[in-house]
């Protein structure tokens, strides 16, 4: 099945095409890519460390076609800080990927990505506050460390991303290109680890080639519905999007820890 015939499985496609998507959709959207819960769907039918090495690839060719549609409006501020710990979270995750249980790192992100949603919605019940959140460098270099380090061991590096952008009430634009320009820089920097390591093969490589039309399609229409979405519906979507890719965490990780 990892050979050339993949290509010509049309159950690879029926896998592969809802799957990129939805991850491509979000991401052009949001900015959030639903690469978390896209992974197990395409993961029905070939093994996960091939889904996720077939999946890499896409991953950075779509995000210069997002950097380029949210070209200038992201937040310099927040990126300078959270780049460089992301950076050093990726490093961190090549050298400790086979000595940490994904499994229990999985389970972490999860229930730290339903319960920062939930106490959102708890605040946004309460009464209305206008504040300003103030930029902290130990927050930002945290979360950049925990996004980079989780989105190399697990392919689950949006929801600390989430909690670090979600409080600052960025622009829903600035929000998507904030999100696209970090995670430009973090997929790029795995494609280079995931290339010293060896992961990639001819057959991976081609079916990434002959998916990515779909992946581009895919971030045009998200792009397309982020003009169209009001602000207050965005920030729903968005956090029900990190609701959506906890409970797939805690989900897939109890069923490998129990």
């Amino acid at each position: 099945m990892l050979g050339t015939s993949l290509i010509s499985d049309p159950w690879f496609y029926v896998a592969s095409i809802p799957a990129l998507l939805l991850t491509s959709i979000s991401k052009g959207s949001l900015g959030l890519g639903l690469g978390v819960v896209a992974v197990p769907l395409i993961a029905l039918h070939l093994p996960v460390p091939v889904v996720v090495t077939l999946l890499l690839p896409i991953l950075c060719l779509t995000d210069l076609v997002t950097l380029w549609q949210y070209r200038g409006e992201w937040s310099w501020p927040l990126l300078r800080i959270v780049i460089p710990a992301a950076l050093v979270g990726t490093g961190l995750g090549a050298l400790a990927i086979h000595h940490l249980s994904e499994a229990w790192l999985r389970l972490g992100v999860g229930v730290i990505s339903i319960d920062f949603a939930r106490r959102r919605w708890l605040q946004s019940r309460g009464p209305a506050r206008e504040e300003r959140h103030r930029l902290h460098p130990a927050s930002s270099i945290f979360w950049g460390a925990t996004s980079g380090f989780t989105s190399f061991m697990a392919n689950a590096g949006e929801p600390a991303l989430a909690i670090y952008l979600l409080p600052y009430k960025l622009t829903k634009r600035c929000f998507a290109g904030t999100t696209a320009a970090f995670f430009a820089v973090v997929n790029l920097a795995k494609l280079v680890s995931f290339s010293m390591l060896g992961l990639f093969t001819r057959t991976t490589l081609l079916a990434s080639l002959v998916l990515t039309p779909i992946a581009v399609f895919g971030i045009c229409a998200g792009v397309w519905l982020n003009r169209r979405l009001n602000v207050t519906h965005f920030y729903k979507f968005a956090y029900i999007i990190l609701v959506v890719i906890g409970v797939r965490l805690v989900y897939t990780s109890l069923k490998v820890i129990v």
